[in-house]
């Protein structure tokens, strides 16, 4: 289904950032609602992190064997 794990990771990530997203502008207070678009940026910087730690990792492993 996947053709690499990146796909799965994105996800992965999506489904809790878009819940925990609904949820605060749902209880956040007016004034503040404007913040949860910041919760997009975290789950970008949270995907391209995973992503890089893990090419970082292969590349580590590679050069052990």
């Amino acid at each position: 289904m996947f053709k690499e794990f990146k796909d799965k990771r994105y996800w992965i990530l999506l489904l809790p950032f878009l819940f925990i997203g609904i949820i605060l502008l749902i209880y956040l207070p007016q004034n503040l609602k404007p913040f949860t678009i910041l919760l997009g940026l975290v789950f970008w910087v949270v995907f391209y992190s995973w992503n890089y730690f893990s090419e970082i990792r292969k590349v580590k492993g590679r050069k052990n064997n």
